[in-house]
């Protein structure tokens, strides 16, 4: 084959998509620490699928190269997931640039475009690491240039492919957490698998799985505040029993309250139990907790009055500051709109929302200036290429790593603060928060020198591991240990979908124990894979 077109283009496109998808398990469980949340693979995939997406738009008879490329620019761009489907999207930016003025590629534009992207794909990350998808491009480049002279289109992409694989199998030795981890790097071998797909369409294979590439599962929504509430009544009831409450009676609450509402929390500390449920029948609740023990404290409020008054403010009332955030549970989601966030984007370890889902919420938001707060590290490419892509509003993107600290930040807030004394205000906040999250391994493995079982608790700050143990209670005494915890004084339990009562006693006694006159604050988060997230401010 002496060039391509953009017919060419498109079919490998789809194919490197379909490729993908056959291994995106695989690329999931290529993850450096041994936690349930590898999403690799599914931010690649969501970001080529939305590429396909745009060449669908663009209808079955276009087929120049510069429509079909800045179709697969633009849809990998707004679709782009996490770091890794950050790059991705670069990579095809820079073959998108270098085909602008052409109608068709030869062998020799090829290799070109190849460099164009290594330079376009380097440029997008501040500081780019080796052993990763950045490399796999840089080997390319590097064995093109040395080519003296250029065959066909099936050989340059089965070139191309090879080096990608044996690149692919060098990262361990030019990043040392995978050699450790006993693993390739996962974008690498993603990107590995979508030359794949470019060199089969070379070599003849044209037929696509259109549903593979055109399914839409997986998708990360956006939250509106602005909507119908299903319950009206907020409804917060703290009851003494006579003797402290077992966890079967705890229990048996819980699951009442999540009957006649939602958004139910049942704390529990000896004999004192706190409930806090929105439905629409406050008065049953109060009977019901009646047979609990003597009430100390009942607080109702109206939320369709509240809500009401909210959506006119939002409908008619422009505002300086706005504020989007990354929530990865329903009852975090929750604090953040009271703590004054316009717009959740349900998101979190493997649901990274694209640039077009961070974009859509900038743009609900009627403000001048707004806060993104990504609270995932893997959010903030994605969250900067929204703010680069929105026109009409100034974007201060606050890196924060963990929603912990977007909390701590929110808690802060000065609406007669000046935009830049903000911004060093929320970072700060952010800073200064301690933030902890509690999980189990899913697979043995190594770390820093020490061996981690399968099922042994982790404490992870961040992207550390701070600590891990066999049982709850030695990993949180470890961890408590290697912190300075001079000056803290509120320690906040956010619990997940995993939490046991059981577990939540065990990490309280650990912070009564490591914090003098500690005050710890429950509240049901909701969040996946993470059973525990600790604030400790």
């Amino acid at each position: 084959m002496e060039k391509v077109n953009g017919k060419f283009m498109k079919l490998a496109f789809q194919k490197a998509t379909e490729r993908l998808a056959v291994h995106v398990d695989e690329l999931n469980a290529l993850n450096v620490f041994p936690v349930p949340d590898g999403d690799t693979g599914s931010n690649m995939l969501a970001t080529m699928k939305e590429g396909c997406k745009y060449l669908d738009q663009l209808g079955k008879d276009k087929h120049d190269l510069a429509a079909v490329m800045e179709a697969i620019r633009n849809g990998t761009l707004m679709g782009a997931r996490g770091n890794s489907g950050v790059i991705l999207s670069q990579v095809f930016r820079g073959f998108a640039m270098y085909c602008e003025k052409k109608r068709a590629l030869q062998p020799k534009d090829v290799l070109k475009m190849f460099s164009t992207a290594r330079s376009v794909a380097y440029k997008a990350v501040m500081k780019p690491v080796e052993g990763t998808m950045l490399t796999v491009l840089r080997r390319i480049d590097e064995r093109i240039q040395e080519i003296d002279s250029v065959g066909t289109i099936e050989e340059v992409l089965d070139l191309i492919t090879k080096v990608a694989e044996e690149t692919v199998k060098e990262t361990p030795k030019l990043l040392p957490v995978l050699k450790e981890a006993g693993v390739v790097d996962a974008g690498a071998k993603g990107l590995y698998y979508i030359l794949q797909g470019f060199r089969s369409v070379a070599m003849g294979d044209e037929e696509i799985n259109l549903e593979v590439v055109t399914s839409r599962n997986g998708e990360v929504t956006v939250e509106l505040p602005v909507e119908e509430l299903r319950y009206q009544y907020c409804t917060e009831v703290m009851v003494k029993g006579e003797n402290d409450f077992h966890t079967g009676k705890v229990n048996e609450l819980r699951f009442f309250l999540e009957n006649i509402g939602d958004s139910a929390v049942v704390v529990h500390d000896g004999a004192v139990l706190k409930t806090h449920v929105h439905t629409n029948s406050p008065g049953i609740v109060i009977e019901e907790i009646l047979k609990y023990g003597e009430i100390l404290k009942v607080k109702i409020d109206n939320m369709k009055m509240q809500h009401e008054h909210f959506v006119e403010q939002v409908v008619e009332q422009p505002k300086k500051y706005g504020f989007v955030a990354v929530s990865p549970g329903h009852g975090i989601s929750e604090v953040l709109r009271n703590l004054g966030v316009d717009q959740i984007v349900r998101g979190g370890q493997t649901m990274n929302p694209s640039t077009a889902d961070l974009k859509f919420a900038i743009d609900k938001v009627k403000a001048e200036i707004i806060f993104l707060f990504p609270n995932n590290p893997n959010i903030i490419l994605a969250a900067k290429q929204a703010a680069e892509n929105t026109k009409d509003k100034q974007v201060i993107i606050i890196p924060t790593q963990t929603v912990q600290e977007c909390i701590s930040a929110m808690m802060g807030f000065d609406p007669n603060e000046e935009p830049k004394k903000l911004e060093e205000k929320f970072i700060r906040a952010a800073e200064y928060i301690i933030s902890l999250c509690v999980t189990r391994a899913v697979r043995d493995a190594k770390h820093n020198g020490t061996k981690i079982k399968k099922g042994e608790y982790m404490i992870m700050r961040g992207k550390k591991l701070v600590s891990h143990g066999q049982s709850l209670k030695q990993a949180m005494t470890r961890a408590l240990t290697a912190l300075d915890l001079r000056g803290r004084e509120i320690v906040t339990i956010f619990t997940g979908q995993d939490a046991v009562d059981a577990e939540i006693d065990v990490i309280k006694e650990a912070i009564e124990r490591a914090v003098d006159r500690v005050q710890i604050d429950i509240h049901e988060g909701g969040q996946p894979h993470y059973p525990y997230l600790l604030m400790i401010e």
